[in-house]
């Protein structure tokens, strides 16, 4: 299948162009920027361009849409441009080209952390805390709406995606373990859904070739029920240092974070604030999804574990870091 992967150059992205690549799939590998790989066509383009879209779905009888703004701070109307105008300028584009099936990547995001445990795709859709949220909520309405007879799609990964080439969210995080943190939020005690990239890949694989994926929604969330404070605790013995101890009550870091959020509005202020109420809800509350729709529908299974997971991870780390 010729299959076009938008967001190629990314940290999931170039996963997933590695697991199609290895499957026998023709790769266009679509991003802001030339994604420079022997094996993948590269494409130079901004989902929300029409024109760039229209170019880059010709021939192409896949999709997987990974490209999106991603945060818990910033312009809402910023992120609807991107994440739900650039689902819809996709999606029209390729069902105008007779694309078979297009995969949207989405976010468990689209859910408000209130507390989940072993959730699933019919969960209620009530994220709104912030701008990322409603977009993604958006974008998946928005590819419902466009598909017409293109069979449509929806993943939505852990919410801690992590593994090699995560050049964004894991160096700091790393660095964070080994200076002694970050902090917990109520003992770190919350369970949180991850994804090791490599399983994730797989997962939109399948969600991309199998038959019993048209129309649907799939968690593509690893097996393991771990806590935040056990996720760094492994992190921490990976790296070699002392697990982190610190921590605050969700009773303190919730009105804490939203007077940050204040200010920095009142401020004008750009960067994200150290706490928001994202990041608090995030880690003081369950956020933990079953699998079991994509394991029985999709025949999904996560093969690496955690720990070989963030072995993997961490030895990219060092090798990035001293590379």
């Amino acid at each position: 299948m010729k299959v076009l992967v938008s967001g190629a150059g990314g940290f999931i992205g170039s996963h997933v162009v590695d697991e199609l690549v290895r499957h026998r799939h023709a790769v266009r590998a679509m991003d802001l920027a030339a994604v420079p790989r022997p094996d993948a066509e590269p494409f130079v383009g901004d989902v929300t361009d029409p024109a760039a879209c229209a170019r880059a779905v010709q021939g192409c009888e896949g999709v997987v849409h990974l490209a999106a703004k991603v945060g818990d701070w910033g312009p809402a109307a910023e992120y609807l441009r991107v994440n739900a105008g650039g689902t819809r300028t996709l999606a029209r584009a390729a069902r105008g080209a007779g694309v078979r099936r297009f995969v949207l990547v989405s976010s468990l995001a689209v859910h408000h952390y209130r507390g989940l445990r072993d959730a699933d795709e019919s969960t209620p859709r009530d994220g709104r805390i912030n701008g990322y949220c409603r977009s993604k909520i958006a974008a998946e309405d928005a590819l419902r709406e466009a598909a017409g007879p293109m069979e449509a799609v929806v993943a939505r990964p852990g919410v801690f995606p992590f593994g090699p080439r995560d050049r964004l969210a894991f160096p700091p995080l790393a660095a964070a373990i080994e200076r002694g943190g970050p902090g917990f939020v109520s003992g770190g005690r919350a369970l949180v859904g991850i994804s090791y990239v490599e399983n994730l890949a797989g997962g939109l694989r399948l969600a991309l070739e199998h038959p019993a994926a048209v129309g649907g929604t799939f968690v593509l969330a690893d097996d393991a029920r771990v806590t935040w404070h056990e996720l760094f605790s492994r992190m921490a013995q990976a790296l070699g240092v002392p697990a982190p101890r610190m921590s605050v009550p969700l009773w303190t870091a919730y009105p804490i974070a939203a007077a940050w959020e204040g200010l920095y509005r009142v401020l004008g202020v750009r960067r994200a604030p150290l706490l928001t109420r994202y990041r608090v809800l995030l880690a003081g509350r369950d956020c933990h999804f079953s699998n079991a729709r994509a394991r029985t529908l999709l025949g999904w299974e996560p093969l690496i574990d955690l720990d070989e997971g963030i072995r993997r991870t961490v030895a990219w780390y060092r090798s990035d870091r001293h590379g």
